[in-house]
C-alpha cells in the first residue's frame, strides 16, 4: 500500500511530451528556458542509459533536461548521466515535469538521480494530477538514487511533477522500472542513510529496488539466529527496523512479481551492526539546559549518554552524586528532593567531558499539549501588544518543541531548543493558553512554573499516544502497526503514534506537575474519542511514570451552527460527542479537571482569540483540583435528576456558591444576565423529540419544563455545536454540555450507517473500501454484527452509550 503525505505544488508553466511506443524512439519538445542545454533533439532510449538489458522488466530512463522545466536551470557535471543536470527549486514556482506515453498500463518503481545543497530537502511530487505528496532528499553531496516508491502507471500520458518546497536539489534523471508485470530476476537493498551500523536506539530504513514490479517482505535476524518477519507481503518498497538491542544483525529482503504465489522469486541480504547508544550523543539529555525548570517536592532526575561503564558525576549546589552508564550507554542520576526556589547550577562531567547548567528553578513543571486552540501563540491573542509588554515573569520559564513525526519512540538526543524566561521579547511565540494558566498559577501560589510545550495543530488524539495505547484500538491497531514498519508513510495530522514518537516520548519521563490539554477538534463526531480519550490519560501516566498524573481538559469552544428554539438539539453535533467525552473523561477522576469553554468561543472562527479567559479557568481548575486551595475548580456539574409531573428537577455539583443565569461580554468577568433568563435546555418526553424548555434557578438546583411535553423523560442542556446556554455558579464559571438520557451513538468507521438509534434496534451497516483494498471483516464492538465478514451487514444496537464499528480491509 502506497500512502502519500500531504503537500502543496505549485502551477505549472510547462510541458514536454514524450512518446514511448515499447519504449522504442521518445520525440522531446521542449517548452521552457534550458539556457544552455542542447538542442531540442529526438533520442531513443539506447542513447540514454539503457538499463533495461538483463531486467525481467523494462526500465525507462529520462533525462532531467529532457523534461518540462519551470524557474529552474541546467548545469554541467561530466559525474551526470548525459553530462547535464537540473538545478534549483529554490523558490515558489520552481516545477520539473517529466511526461512519457505508455501503451500499456502497468507497475513501476520510480527512481530520481539527485543530489541536495546541504542537508535533507523535502520538496513535494505529484503523479499524474493527484494530490501532491512531499518527499525528502537525503542529504548527499554525490549523485545519488532515491527510490521514491511503486505507483501505477495509466495506459498514455503520465506526468511526474517535482516542486519546489524546502529547495535546493539537483535533479539528473528519472528512473521508471517495471511494467504490465512478470517474474522478479533480480532485487537491491538499500540502507537509506548509507550506514552498516549505528546506536541501537535509531532506527534503520530499508529500502528495496526490484528490477520489476514487485512485491517485497523484509527479514531481520541477529546473526546465525531465525529470520524474523518485519511485515507481510506488499507493494511497500520502503520498511523501518528498529534493532532490538546491540549486536551483529543480517536483514533480507525477498521479492516476488506482483501476483505471484511463489514464496521469494530473488532475495538479497545485508549486515549491519547495532552499537552502544552514546555514540553521536551528547553526556546530557538536550530536554535539561540553562533556564529550565525542575519539579519541586518530588525527587527529580537528571540523565544523559555515556560509554557504557562510564562514571558520570552530577553536583548540585556542591552536593555531588554519581551513576554509571549501562550496556546501552545511558546514565540517570537521581537530584534528590527540594522545595520551591533557586536559582541553582548543576555540573555533569564524566571523562568525555562536563556540562554546566545554570540558572535553574525548582518548582512546578506542566506539560502543555494539543491541537491548534493550544499552539495559539500569545501574538494571536486579544490585545496581544498589551499582553506580550506585560509578559515579564522571570519565574514562568518555558521550553517549544517543534513539530516532529517518527515511526519509532525517538530518544531526544537531537533536541535543539532550550529553556527561556518569560519575558517580553521570548513572549510573543509562547502558547497564550499555556502563558495564562502558567501567569495565574505562580501569582497564586508563589511558585516557579515551567511550560514544557509541545502542541501540533489539526492533529488527532490517536497521534499522540503511543503504540502499546493505540493497539487497544481495534480501528487505529493495524495502521498504527503500518506506521511503525514505515509501510505507511507518516501523516502528522492523523497517524497513530506519529508525534508521541517524535514529540513526548523523548522528553519522558520528566518530572511533572501535570499535563494542560486542549484537543478534539480533529476528531469531532468521532463516538470512539470516549474510549481513546481514556486510554490517552493512561498511557501518558505510565510514560511519565506517574499513575496520579493530574489532567486539565479544556473542552471544546463554540463552532458551527447556533442552538436556537427551532434547533434546541443537535444530534447530528460532531462537538456534542467530543465535550461529552471530555466530561465523562474526568468524571471519577480525582486527578483530573475540565475547562469549559462554549461561552466564549467563535461560531464563525474555530480559533477563538480570548486566550485569557482559557487560561484563566484552567489555572482555577488546577489550583482547586491538583493544589488543593480553596479555589472552585469548575462549573456546575450534572449529576442527577428528578421528575416532579411535568417538570423536572436537576441537581449539580460545584453549585455551593450558587448558579445564576450569567452574562459574558469579551473579557470581562461574568455578570448576572439583566433578565435572568436561562437559555439552553431542551426537554422530551418517550418519544425523543426535544423542545426548547423553560429553566429557573431553584437554590443549587435547576427546574426545567415544556409547555409541549407533558411527561419529561430526558432533558439536554447546550447540544449543539454552538450552544448559547448561559448556567454558571457565582464563581463564574459556565456549566458544561449534558444530557440525562443515554441514547445509544452508533460509530461506523470508513462506512454508512452511524447515528443515534433506540436500543435494540436493528440498523444496517456498510463498509467502503479504499482503492485497492479489500474488505477483510467488520473489528470493534461487534458483539451485535449479524455477519463480520460481509461488506454490508446489521447490527443490533446495544444499550450501551457509544458503539464503535470499523472494517478491516487487505491491500490487493
Amino acid at each position: 500500500m502506497i500512502m502519500n503525505d500531504r503537500g502543496t505544488i505549485a502551477t505549472l508553466a510547462a510541458a514536454v511530451l514524450l512518446f514511448v511506443g515499447v519504449f522504442g524512439a521518445i520525440i522531446i519538445w521542449e517548452t521552457s528556458r534550458l539556457d544552455d542545454a542542447p538542442e531540442p533533439r529526438q533520442v531513443r532510449t539506447d542513447h540514454a542509459e539503457d538499463r533495461t538489458e538483463g531486467r525481467s522488466g523494462s526500465s525507462l530512463l529520462i533525462e532531467a533536461e529532457s523534461a518540462g522545466l519551470n524557474g529552474l536551470t541546467t548545469g554541467m557535471d561530466g559525474n551526470a548521466s548525459g553530462g547535464w543536470f537540473v538545478e534549483g527549486f529554490d523558490a515558489s514556482g520552481d516545477v520539473l515535469r517529466f511526461e512519457l506515453d505508455l501503451d500499456k498500463a502497468g507497475t513501476y518503481m520510480i527512481v530520481v538521480r539527485y543530489k541536495t545543497y546541504g542537508g535533507d530537502k523535502p520538496n513535494t511530487l505529484r503523479l499524474n494530477g493527484a494530490a501532491p505528496f512531499q518527499y525528502t532528499f537525503k542529504d548527499s553531496r554525490d549523485w545519488n538514487d532515491a527510490v521514491i516508491g511503486q505507483f501505477e502507471l495509466k495506459e498514455g500520458t503520465n506526468t511526474l511533477e517535482i516542486a519546489s518546497d524546502w529547495g535546493w536539489i539537483a535533479v539528473d534523471y528519472a528512473e521508471f522500472i517495471g511494467g504490465a508485470g512478470g517474474p522478479v530476476r533480480s532485487v537491491e537493498l538499500i540502507l537509506e542513510d548509507g550506514a552498516d551500523s549505528g546506536p541501537a536506539d535509531v532506527p534503520v530504513t530499508l529500502v528495496a529496488l526490484a528490477d520489476n514490479a514487485a512485491e517485497y517482505r523484509f527479514y531481520a535476524r541477529e546473526r546465525n539466529g531465525n529470520w524474523q518477519p518485519i511485515n507481510d507481503y506488499g507493494d511497500a518498497h520502503r520498511v523501518i527496523w528498529l534493532p532490538p538491542r546491540i549486536g551483529s544483525y543480517e536483514l533480507k529482503v525477498a521479492a516476488r512479481g506482483i501476483g505471484s504465489g511463489e514464496e521469494a522469486e530473488a532475495e538479497a541480504i545485508v549486515s549491519y551492526a547495532a552499537r552502544s547508544e552514546h555514540e553521536g550523543k551528547p553526556l546530557v539529555h538536550p530536554v535539561f539546559s540553562d533556564h529550565m525548570v525542575l519539579q519541586r517536592d518530588e525527587e527529580a532526575f537528571i540523565w544523559g549518554w555515556a560509554a557504557p561503564g562510564d562514571r558520570v558525576t552530577v553536583a548540585l549546589d556542591g552536593q555531588t552524586t554519581s551513576a554509571t552508564a549501562d550496556a546501552s550507554g545511558r546514565w540517570r542520576a537521581s537530584l534528590g528532593v527540594h522545595p520551591a526556589g533557586g536559582p541553582h547550577t548543576i555540573t555533569v562531567s564524566s571523562r568525555s567531558g562536563k556540562i554546566e547548567l545554570n540558572d535553574v528553578l525548582f518548582g512546578d513543571v506542566w506539560l502543555a499539549s494539543g491541537q491548534s486552540n493550544m499552539e495559539w501563540r500569545l501574538s494571536q491573542a486579544i490585545n496581544a501588544a498589551d499582553e506580550i509588554q506585560r509578559a515579564n515573569e522571570p519565574l514562568v520559564r518555558y521550553v517549544k518543541y517543534d513539530a516532529r513525526t517518527s515511526a519509532v519512540p525517538l530518544s531526544g538526543a537531537d533536541l535543539r531548543q532550550t529553556w527561556q524566561p518569560v519575558s517580553p521579547l521570548t513572549a510573543p511565540n509562547l502558547s497564550a493558553v499555556a502563558w495564562f494558566f502558567a501567569r495565574e498559577v505562580t501569582r497564586e501560589t508563589g511558585v516557579p512554573v515551567g511550560i514544557i510545550f509541545a502542541a501540533v495543530g489539526g492533529t488527532k488524539i490517536e497521534t499522540w499516544m503511543s503504540l502499546e495505547a493505540v493497539r487497544q484500538v481495534p480501528q487505529l491497531k493495524a495502521e498504527a502497526e503500518a506506521v511503525r514498519i514505515g509501510v505507511e508513510a507518516i501523516d502528522a495530522f492523523t497517524s497513530p503514534t506519529a508525534l508521541y514518537n517524535g514529540m513526548i516520548a523523548p522528553v519522558a519521563p520528566y518530572r511533572l506537575k501535570g499535563v494542560l490539554w486542549y484537543q478534539g477538534e480533529s476528531n469531532g463526531g468521532e463516538a470512539s474519542y470516549h474510549r481513546t480519550l481514556k486510554l490517552w490519560i493512561d498511557d501518558w501516566r505510565r510514560t511519565f511514570r506517574d499513575p496520579g498524573l493530574p489532567f486539565v481538559i479544556i473542552q471544546l469552544s463554540s463552532y458551527g451552527s447556533l442552538q436556537s428554539v427551532s434547533m434546541p438539539v443537535n444530534d447530528r453535533s460532531w462537538f456534542a460527542i467530543v465535550r461529552e467525552a471530555q466530561l465523562k473523561a474526568v468524571q471519577g477522576d480525582p486527578r483530573a479537571c475540565l475547562v469549559v469553554t462554549t461561552d466564549i468561543g467563535n461560531p464563525g472562527d474555530i480559533h477563538p482569540t480570548n486566550k485569557q479567559d482559557v487560561g484563566r479557568r484552567a489555572a482555577s481548575c488546577a489550583l482547586g483540583t491538583v493544589y488543593g486551595r480553596d479555589v472552585v475548580p469548575s462549573g456546575p456539574i450534572f449529576e442527577s435528576m428528578t421528575v416532579e409531573g411535568n417538570r423536572v428537577r436537576l441537581k449539580f455539583r460545584h453549585a455551593e456558591s450558587g448558579l445564576m443565569a450569567g452574562l459574558k461580554e469579551g473579557l470581562e468577568p461574568v455578570k448576572p444576565a439583566p433578565d435572568g433568563e436561562l437559555l439552553g435546555f431542551a426537554v422530551a418526553g418517550e418519544d425523543g423529540k426535544f423542545h426548547w424548555a423553560e429553566a429557573e434557578i431553584d437554590g443549587d438546583e435547576v427546574v426545567v419544563w415544556s409547555d409541549q411535553v407533558e411527561a419529561p423523560a430526558v432533558v439536554r442542556y447546550n447540544w449543539a455545536d454552538s450552544p448559547i446556554g448561559n448556567l454558571y455558579n457565582r464563581a463564574g464559571l459556565p456549566a458544561p454540555p449534558f444530557r440525562t438520557d443515554g441514547k445509544p451513538v452508533l460509530d461506523v468507521v470508513s462506512g454508512a450507517g452511524g447515528g443515534t438509534y433506540e436500543p435494540g434496534e436493528t440498523v444496517e451497516i456498510i463498509a467502503y473500501p479504499p482503492q485497492r483494498g479489500r474488505f477483510v471483516r467488520w473489528i470493534g464492538d461487534t458483539a451485535n454484527v449479524e455477519d463480520v465478514t460481509s461488506r454490508k451487514t446489521t447490527i443490533v444496537v446495544p444499550n450501551a452509550p457509544y458503539t464503535v464499528v470499523a472494517p478491516l480491509y487487505e491491500t490487493d
